[in-house]
Order: structure tokens, then sequence, then C-alpha cells
């Protein structure tokens, strides 16, 4: 078994390996950033995703496999066996395009990590992770122009570069109880982190103009709760067929923020950080995560295949933003529809060649966004597909997935993404953490 973890293991790294050469080798032409919309407000969501229906492009909050850890429902936690952890990265590329210029971009991270464990088998389990809540990474220029004396001087012309990277991470702690055969709950505690960090650099045209160079850091955090249910049921339609149910509540986190303006000058021939803002008004502000609730439907035909239908729905429309007034209301509630298929082939007795060795999936989710920008919602479209590589002697298995995306629109002078990704997912349930049957 040990072999056979040491294999997935090499096939993991060597996966992440070459993500990572894919991704440097294209940072000569491309800037490291993600969409063009995390630029505006504190960032884009990031949702959830499960490692068992990554390839779907679904959370997975109604869908559980006993050998895989479930990071977006706290009540799955409760039908913990054994014990389970993943590790999941993704590598996304956008083409970003208005009405007058074409720019390619790429980012690469960590999506999200989990260890979950039972206190009492299939009925009392915990979890600890991490897992993106918002994600800003950008790079805009902005151009425009100035007359510093009408009667006097011509237009002045500046241009304005701003690199941002951050967002809110958080990092869960939660339970998960079994109340009955057939239906458990859950409930997580969060600490949300928020760290916005802008380097802004200004250029001008004219040289009795210098640009100085500034970090803008945005920081704060703040408690967050989470609430699970997972109910399921057999034999409906035929006998060997199941259907489950899931839910999650995810009440609104209000964040305390401070902003600090920085910046490098020389003072007494000494080059010195200075608090260019200190004492400023706006330096203080709030940032409010929405109220999210997340649910599902699966139903099994039979041990081989299985239907997800999910609906995510975000109250974007009451969060908040006072730091930029204006792009606080851009913001509008948010809804996201999903339909996936799994096929599970290696659940057969019979041998059936190398293709019966993995589990493939088939998905696609319209989301509504969460911005309306002079008229136009920020709609995106994916289309994913994926492919579990199955450890044949234990638990642990590889969660490869890609993903096509369209986002936005180039009418309005806005901007519109083709995206393109993959996510990986190492998942680990191996005998190091199952008590030996033999000794």
């Amino acid at each position: 078994m040990y072999k056979q973890s040491a294999k997935l293991l090499t096939i993991a790294i060597t996966l992440i390996f070459a993500l990572s050469t894919v991704m440097n080798a294209q940072q000569n032409d491309r800037s490291n950033s993600g969409s063009f919309y995390s630029g505006i407000g504190f960032g884009v969501p990031h949702d959830l995703n499960s490692p068992f229906s990554t390839g779907m492009g679904l959370s997975g909050v109604s869908n559980f496999d006993s050998y895989s850890a479930n990071i977006s429902n706290p009540a799955q936690w409760g039908l913990i066996g054994f014990s389970q952890g993943h590790l999941a990265i993704g590598l996304d590329q956008f083409e970003s395009y208005d009405n007058v210029n074409t720019i390619q971009s790429a980012n690469f991270g960590i999506e999200n990590f989990q260890f979950a464990f039972p206190f009492l088998r299939n009925r009392f389990g915990a979890s600890i992770a991490f897992s993106p809540v918002v994600r800003s990474d950008f790079h805009q220029r902005t151009r425009d122009f100035f007359n510093p004396m009408p009667d006097l001087s011509s237009d002045v012309e500046y241009l304005i570069d701003t690199v941002g990277s951050g967002g809110v991470n958080r990092f869960e702690g939660g339970l998960g109880f079994r109340l009955h055969n057939n239906l458990t709950i859950g409930y997580a505690l969060s600490a949300n982190i928020l760290v916005n960090r802008d380097e802004v650099t200004p250029v001008f045209s004219d040289t009795q103009f210098r640009g100085v160079q500034y970090t803008r850091k945005t920081e704060g955090h703040s408690l967050g709760h989470r609430f699970g249910v997972f109910a399921y049921t057999g034999s409906l339609l035929r006998d060997d067929d199941w259907m489950s149910f899931g839910a999650t509540v995810t009440l609104p986190v209000s964040i305390e923020a401070e902003r600090s303006v920085t910046s490098f000058r020389n003072i007494n021939n000494q080059r010195r950080q200075v608090d260019i803002n200190e004492g400023a008004a706006d330096r203080f502000g709030t940032v409010k995560l929405p109220l999210e609730f997340n649910t599902g439907l699966t139903y099994n035909l039979n041990r081989f295949t299985n239907v997800v239908a999910e609906l995510l729905v975000q109250q974007w429309g009451n969060a908040e933003y006072s730091y930029n007034p204006t792009q606080q209301e851009y913001f509008k509630d948010r809804v996201r529809a999903g339909l996936g298929f799994q096929y599970h082939p290696y659940r057969t007795e019979q041998a059936g060649g190398f293709f019966s060795n993995f589990r493939y999936s088939l998905g696609t989710t319209y989301d509504t966004g969460h911005l309306s920008i002079n008229g136009e919602d920020i709609e995106t479209l994916f289309l994913n597909a994926g492919i579990g590589i199955i450890s044949q002697r234990s638990a642990s298995s590889i969660d490869l997935s890609v993903h096509y995306g369209i986002r936005g629109t180039d009418s309005s002078n806005l901007v519109k993404e083709n995206i393109w990704g993959f996510k990986l997912s190492l998942n680990l349930s191996e005998n190091m953490f199952v008590r030996q049957r033999f000794q």
C-alpha cells in the first residue's frame, strides 16, 4: 500500500512541477495576475470545490464519498470513517480583451487544503481547513490627461499602473454529527483574514512632474460561522439507487479594516518608509462578506453513475466596501447554478481494461456574477471535465480537472475574458491513518 501511495505522490509532484513550469515559462510575456474584475471592490468570489466533485465544477455539498474529504459541507464530517486529507492547487490563464486591447495573464496558487478525522467512526468527526473566500489578483493601467495651468500649458498625460494581490482567506475548524442513520448536521467556526496589497506606480509625460511609487495595504479580520445539513435515502425507483441532499448556510462576515498608504522618501539622506495617510479619515473602513446559501441534490442511478444539481445564492447586494462607495454600488446578488455527471467504472468487479481504473466527470455552471457595471451583469459560463486516478490497493486518489469559461462582455467599455484552467487535488486515505488488520 505504501508503494501505491508513493506512486500517487510521485505523480502528483510531477503534475505540480509541470503546471509550475508552464506558468513560469509564460511569465516573460504575461503578467502574473487573475481576472480583471478582481480589481473591483475587494476581489471576486472564490467558490469551494471538494476534490470528489471538482471535475464537475461543483462544490459537492450533496456529494458524499467515504474515501475523500468534503470541504464544502460540515455535515458530512459526521460520516467520516477514518482520517483523510487533501491538498488542491490550480492554474488559471486569462485572455482579457476590450474594444482596443488584448491582454494575457496567468495565476497559480493553492485552492484549498483540509484534514478531517473521526472522534467516533461514522458518527462524530472534525475538520480543519484553509480556503480562499475572495481573491484579488490583477494588473491594471489607467491612462488620462490633466491641465495644470489651463491658460499657459498643454495637457499632461499620466499613466497609473496598479498591481494588486491578496483577498480574504478562511481558516476553519468544525464538527459534524450524525443525528440519525440518514441525517447529519455540522457547524464550522472560521477566522476570515483580509489582506489586500496594491503596488501603484504613476508616470507623467512631462518631466517636471515626478511620479512616486506607493503601496496601498488593507488589512482586517473577523470570525465567521457556517452550518450544514446532509440527508440521504435509498431504493427510490429501483433497488440499487439512492438520493442525497445537502445544504449549507454561511452567515455574513463584517471586517473592520485598516488601510495604510506607504512610500519611500529620502529623509536626511536616508531612504525611509513613510506613512502617507496617517490620521486620514478614510484609513478605517468596513468590508462585509455576504450571506451565502448553497444547496445540492445528487441522484445515484447505481453505484457507477450519479447526476448532481446545485444552486448557490450570495446576497452581494448587502455586501459593503466603504473604501470605494462607487464600486460598492456595482455589487448585486449572485446566483450560480450547475449540473454535473460522474461515471465510476472502477467500482465494477469485472476487469475492464486500463480505462476502467478511473473516475470520469463532466459538468457545467452558469453564474450571474456579483457585479453589474454600466447596466451589464458580469456573467460567467464554465464547462468542466475531470478524471480521478484511483489507487488499486488503497483509498488514495489524484483528481485532475480542466475548465473553460467565458466571463463578462466587451460592450459598454467593459472587458470580456476567456478563461482556461487546471486543478489538481491529492487525496490521502491511507493505512497510515487506519488501524492495521494484521500485526
